[in-house]
């Protein structure tokens, strides 16, 4: 018999939730706006101070708290391990020996999955993570307790304070490294190696596509999850930036003629939120005007009504609400399952695919032969850094090496030229819209709904994607 999985330690603050800030000169009491701050309790319900004052301290050092509580929920997540270790065993954090926190390390490291008992709960990465988050919570309860020996080389539980070097600011061309702090412990295990996820094919964007039709039940849902590709492929957005971009941002790209989308751009320091411009193509923003004009308004209207709308293009099509960035990766895996794909596909698939393509092409535009060159010319060139962070949304252009060398690894199998690159791209997206109005006529004639509207849409599409050959090569002449 299964045991239960054990209920988790911490919640989330509302959007409404304030926390005191001051009081003025005529005692009036000043508050500031501190929703998605997670709170943690003990086992048995009760209130886990040392735990919440170390959120509080994470809130005050400006970590994020977006989507869901950001980086905020993963610290939590983290340290609630250690908080469930020191109830069972009735021990204060700030009692725990460095024998106990050996022995926590070497039951994270045990622990096996519930259906597959033969396989690691967690990797030595996670438990590295789980390690380092949960040194630093005993390092803040340790300070609140005024107790110098609790943590160091010779404190209590023997650990010690490292640092890594980012090699580049994000803010700036120059000027001193940024630095890193992070607590390591004798007990940590050695990292696995790094898995990073391969760009996602067309075959299975394919896949996925082909399988919007079969494994969706209402015609709003159907255009979503055609979008939501969309939007995934032509964005290279993390999944919570997609699930935030909105309907103002839709129109103000199909104002102007070569229209750019605004998107918001997360993971930077401190939490602040930041936005970047997306080229797309004229015949992709017509496909996005043509969800919120009529699916996404239908589904407005029957549930929150224009008052409420919150202005984010997804929406749950039961409230009008936005969808949560987990619900694409849900998506994606639902539409995974449906297609019978066997291989990985998530979200960040996508993004890594719009990052080596973007990269194919600059590599052949600067006629770059080796990735030395090509990354010299990255640092060197700040026109083209900051154009390549402002499309893919790094802080760090050390970060896009691992795209750098994918990229390479895709010219070397074929020579096109920035042109044909840029032509290829175009022509993939416009097929994949007509899969997809095939798919939507052959529905609609199959439950008797009206074709003319998806035919019409159609008939405009085709124009915007022969202006789109026309604006990369004039001598195709359009007969739109």
């Amino acid at each position: 018999m299964q045991t239960a999985r054990p209920r988790k330690l911490y919640r989330l603050t509302p959007d409404s939730f304030q926390l005191p800030l001051y009081v003025d000169d005529q005692g009036r009491l000043h508050t500031v706006a501190a929703g998605s701050i997670p709170f943690l309790h003990w086992p048995d319900g009760s209130w886990c101070l040392p735990a919440n004052m170390y959120m509080l301290d994470l809130y005050k050092r400006g970590l994020s708290r977006k989507n869901g509580g950001g980086t905020l929920f993963t610290y939590a997540a983290n340290i609630s391990h250690l908080i469930r270790y020191c109830w069972q065993r009735r021990i204060d954090p700030i009692d725990l020996t460095d024998d106990q926190f050996t022995q926590f390390v070497l039951s994270l490291m045990s622990q096996r999955r519930r259906r597959k008992p033969e396989v690691a709960a967690r990797d030595a990465n996670s438990v590295i993570a789980i390690g380092r988050n949960s040194l630093d919570f005993l390092a803040s309860v340790g300070r609140h307790a005024c107790d110098d020996g609790f943590l160091g080389p010779q404190g209590r539980i023997c650990c010690e304070q490292r640092e890594f070097v980012v090699r580049q600011s994000a803010s700036r061309r120059s000027g001193p490294p940024l630095i890193r702090k992070y607590w390591h412990h004798r007990a940590l295990p050695p990292p696995d190696p790094k898995k990073g996820r391969m760009p996602i094919s067309s075959d299975l964007i394919d896949k996925l596509r082909a399988a919007v039709e079969p494994a969706s039940k209402t015609t709003h849902l159907r255009k979503r999850r055609y979008v939501t590709i969309k939007l995934l492929e032509i964005t290279g957005g993390r999944r919570a930036e997609v699930a935030a971009i909105t309907v103002a941002a839709i129109r103000a790209a199909a104002g102007i003629e070569n229209p750019m989308l605004l998107i918001p751009t997360l993971k930077k320091q401190g939490g602040r939120g930041e936005s970047r411009l997306i080229p797309i193509h004229p015949h992709d923003v017509r496909s996005l005007i043509e969800y919120i004009d009529v699916n996404r308004a239908r589904v407005i209207r029957r549930t929150c009504g224009t008052p409420k709308d919150d202005g984010i293009l997804l929406i749950n099509g039961k409230t009008g609400k936005p969808i949560k960035a987990a619900t694409i990766t849900k998506e994606i895996r639902l539409l995974a399952a449906e297609a019978g794909i066997v291989a990985q596909a998530c979200p960040h698939m996508f993004r890594h695919r719009f990052i080596t393509k973007l990269f194919v092409a600059l590599i052949q535009a600067h006629n770059c032969t080796n990735e030395g060159e090509f990354r010299k010319l990255l640092l060197d060139g700040f026109t083209l850094k900051e154009k390549v962070r402002e499309w893919t949304g790094h802080a760090a252009i050390e970060s896009l090496d691992p795209y750098i060398h994918l990229a390479f690894d895709e010219i070397s199998n074929f020579k096109r030229t920035y042109d044909l690159v840029s032509t290829k791209l175009v022509v993939e997206s416009f097929s994949a819209t007509i899969d997809q109005a095939v798919a939507e006529l052959t529905n609609a004639h199959r439950n008797g709904e009206p074709q003319a509207p998806i035919f019409d849409g159609f008939v405009e599409l085709l124009r915007s994607f022969k202006r789109d050959l026309e604006r990369m090569d004039p001598s195709i002449e359009s007969k739109a």
